[in-house]
Order: structure tokens, then sequence, then C-alpha cells
């Protein structure tokens, strides 16, 4: 029996090890970073305006740390409720992945917006590749600004249901800058 106690440390070594691997957490979902340049149209040209932009996270089926910053606000603005969207048939849902509602300050600082504003809600797209039903629009577009297609896009709508802000959204990398 002179191998009983290396065979106990053993055991318990195992158990150990399976113990704290039963108490690792749940593996995360990657998560994305996006920064997102407003595209404004102009006498039928576009142009990008980089003074206005937004900036997210998408994190499995979520939307977080969203910042919007746009001239017609006095500080950052987000959307408190994000719901991804389920595909019904309508063209709301084939443009956009997700849906934001209730217009407010980020951080949940006070913050005051021009009254065309309110009542808005927005939309991100699913990642933008060429089976997406507006990818030959967004080529177009992006070309005419010389930017790549976009990953994705946020688009704004008043509460007429009429875009009021599109932005065309990159992914993060090390190098980019705003």
């Amino acid at each position: 029996m002179k191998n009983k106690p290396t065979a106990n440390r053993l055991i318990c070594f195992l158990i150990f090890c399976s113990l704290s691997y039963l108490s690792l957490p749940a593996s995360q979902p990657e998560v994305q970073s996006f920064t997102g340049y407003l595209i404004v149209q102009e006498d039928g040209k576009y142009r990008v305006e980089k003074e206005e932009f937004v900036s997210f996270q998408i994190s499995g089926r979520e939307i977080k740390n969203l910042h919007i910053r746009l001239r017609a606000a006095s500080g950052d603005l987000t959307f408190a409720r994000w719901r991804t969207l389920v595909k019904d048939g309508s063209n709301f849902t084939d443009w956009f992945e997700f849906e934001g509602r209730e217009l407010t300050g980020a951080g949940g600082k006070p913050v005051t917006y021009e009254y065309f504003l309110a009542g808005s809600y927005a939309g991100i797209s699913p990642p933008v590749v060429p089976a997406y039903s507006m990818y030959e629009t967004l080529k177009r577009v992006a070309d005419s600004v010389g930017l790549p297609v976009p990953d994705r896009t946020l688009v704004i709508y008043g509460q007429n249901r009429s875009p009021i802000y599109e932005f065309f959204c990159y992914p993060d990398r090390p190098g980019n800058q705003k």
C-alpha cells in the first residue's frame, strides 16, 4: 500500500480540478465594438459628417454602451430599450436586426434635444453582406463618399416613420480613429 497516499493525492487533485471547472463562468459571447459616422444627403450628393457619430457594442443578441453624438442634442444620447427583431415580412425587419426605443441621455445624464427627435426610434442592421437587401444601395453610397461598404448601419427614425439620421458603422480595431 505504498502508493495509497499518491492515489489519494491524485483523487483529491482530480476532484479539485473538476470543482474548479464547474465554478468557471459560462463562455461569454464575443463583444463587437462599432463606430458609425453620419451620412448626409444634400442636393442628390452624399457626404460624411464625422462630428456626428454613434458608438456601440454588440454582445450576443444585446446592444450595449450605445452613445449617439448629434448637434441636435445637448449631450450624448442613447436608447433605453433594445430588442432583437423577429422577421415578420415587413421592410423594417428585413432591414434591421435590432430596434431601439425610448431616446434618453447616455449614462442617465439629463439631456435636451430638438423637437424632431421626440418619439424617435432606431434600427441596427444585420451584417451588411452581398445577400443583404440594401447591399447595392449602401455600396453605391459608400463608394460615392470614399468609404468601404459599412459592416452595419444604424438609422434613427422620427415619429412619422421617416429616417432622420443614417450612420455607416465599422468595427473598432486597433489603429482606427474617430
